[in-house]
């Protein structure tokens, strides 16, 4: 009988210490698409992902490992605005249905976030929870005047960054193409 997970029931001070994160290597592929499979429940973010790495978009890709094996995935791509790249947009993250709840998710969007930066970007885009985004320093996009299709009423949608300021006008942000490719069969 094998061993259960050495993540198993222990507290997340010490999960922190046994994850490695590290960017993604060409050989780690098929596990991040296993991985966006099962979080997601189907392909349709693993097709995204494969798109923007097929197109050389993933700007910043990161992985988690425990147990000796890949357990959580993000990716930062560029957002646009009249075709010119105004910051990075988080999307996805995903992590292994069993290894959720332990902080992965969390520790990927941190380093993430930090990765960013230090690639000289000043504004990150995400579409998501505001509840839990807030926590990463997010805020409503809208409250700076930066909106997007999938979210016109601006609920979902949050930006974070250094030094940001309020657009004079309305400023539609739009995502790469893949993000509109990704969602089909696979």
């Amino acid at each position: 009988m094998p061993s259960p997970p050495i993540a198993s029931g222990l507290p997340s001070v010490i999960i922190h210490l046994l994850m490695v994160m590290r960017e993604e290597k060409d050989t780690d592929t098929l596990y991040i698409r296993h991985v966006h499979i099962q979080a997601f429940n189907g392909p349709d973010e693993a097709l995204i992902v494969e798109a923007l790495r097929n197109n050389h978009c993933l700007e910043i890709s990161l992985v988690c490992e425990m147990d000796d094996k890949i357990v959580g995935h993000i990716a930062y791509s560029p957002v646009y605005h009249n075709n010119k790249v105004i910051g990075l947009g988080l999307a996805p993250v995903a992590v292994l249905p069993k290894y959720q709840r332990k902080g992965i998710g969390s520790a990927l969007i941190k380093e993430g976030n930090k990765s960013v930066f230090k690639k000289g970007f000043k504004k990150i885009f995400v579409l998501g929870d505001p509840k839990y985004y807030s926590k990463f320093g997010f805020k409503p996009a809208k409250k700076y005047n930066y909106y997007c299709k999938f979210d016109p009423e601006g609920k979902y949608f949050m930006v974070s960054g250094r030094n940001i300021k309020s657009e004079k006008q309305e400023t539609t942000v739009e995502y790469g193409k893949e993000f509109k490719e990704g969602k089909r069969s696979a």
